[in-house]
């Protein structure tokens, strides 16, 4: 007679649990973990966490290969293998944060803010087909300012904080959020301009199908958005652009190329690049206990950076994405 034991609500003989036991022992000496099934004592955890990811998608590709990327804080984050989209757990609530600066530090770095606005008006006017512009999530306003000081007709659109450089100017202020704006707007564009926006929306097919509404034939969308896969996000050990209090979505060329459908889009744009100051202050966190490991570091990673960071930026390792998407 075989003897017999419940375990995890299933029948186990007992020279079964014996070899069960065995292979524990020579997994753990191998330094194997163990999968969840037979050998792991949490298989109703671990069950529960594979119907998990299995019923998941990748909400751009639609493909089930989504894995765990990282854990930020608590917070996973996925990464779909096909397309290369990384974006927080659905079942993460979002915190509203506002702005990211208050308008008095915003000031402080206003030169540098303009200096890296004067690269997008000479994109502009290389690839916009007019003068009819929708910024959303214009924020302070500095950029609609700018646009507006050199005749374009600016809508800015900016639910939650005041665009102090719009006072006095004929800009157009829009104190909506975008998706119920574009569900009933009729006005069309020739730009559509979302900085450091795309990450936050909560369905990014829904949004880019209401970019093709507001536009013009050829019109044209342009976006900045943090990129993941930079070097930038590898050296340092707190991204401070992950976000996960606001940001959804993290994405790559690919996963882009793929919301913008090639039926409908023409790419005429494709960069990346980060400013000093940013990529300083992420690596000034991984030398919060340790400032002489610091100087080490910034003694041969200063001039190493300056010297290589062009072809890091060719190579698509820049910190931020800068893209231009024209509609057909």
């Amino acid at each position: 007679m075989v003897l017999v034991e419940r375990q995890n609500g299933h029948v186990i003989p007992h020279n079964t649990k014996k070899k069960q036991k065995t292979q524990r022992i020579i997994s753990h000496n191998l330094g194997y973990k163990e999968p969840c099934g037979v050998l792991s004592d949490h298989i109703s955890a671990c069950d529960k966490q594979n119907q998990y990811n299995r019923r998941m998608k990748c909400p751009v590709c639609s493909s089930p290969n989504v894995y765990k990327h990282k854990l930020i804080d608590d917070v996973q984050i996925f990464q779909c293998r096909k397309c290369m989209l990384a974006f927080v757990d659905p079942q993460t609530p979002r915190k509203n944060m506002g702005h990211i600066y208050e308008f008095s530090d915003y000031q402080k770095r206003e030169a540098q803010f303009r200096k890296r606005y004067e690269n997008t008006t000479r994109l502009l006017k290389k690839f916009s087909p007019g003068k009819k512009v929708l910024e959303v999530g214009a924020g302070f306003g500095l950029l609609s300012s700018i646009l507006s000081n050199q005749g374009y007709e600016v809508d800015a659109l900016e639910p939650d904080v005041i665009p102090h450089y719009l006072k006095d100017l004929p800009v157009n202020v829009i104190k909506k959020a975008f998706d119920p704006f574009a569900q009933k707007h009729t006005k069309k564009y020739d730009t559509i301009i979302l900085y450091d926006v795309l990450e936050h929306v909560d369905e990014p097919k829904k949004t880019i199908l209401l970019f093709k509404k507001l536009l013009k034939k050829n019109g044209i969308v342009f976006i900045q958005t943090p990129n993941y896969l930079s070097s930038m996000a590898r050296v340092v050990k707190k991204w401070s652009w992950w976000m996960i209090e606001d940001h959804r979505f993290f994405f790559s060329k690919h996963a882009l190329s793929l919301l913008f459908s090639k039926k409908i889009w023409k790419n005429r744009y494709y960069s990346t690049y980060e400013e000093w100051v940013d990529f300083k202050k992420n690596l000034d966190g991984n030398f919060a206990d340790n400032k002489f490991g610091k100087y080490i570091f910034f003694a041969w990673w200063i001039p190493f950076y300056f010297l290589f960071r062009k072809l890091i930026w060719r190579a698509g390792k820049g910190g931020l994405i800068v893209t231009i998407y024209q509609k057909r």
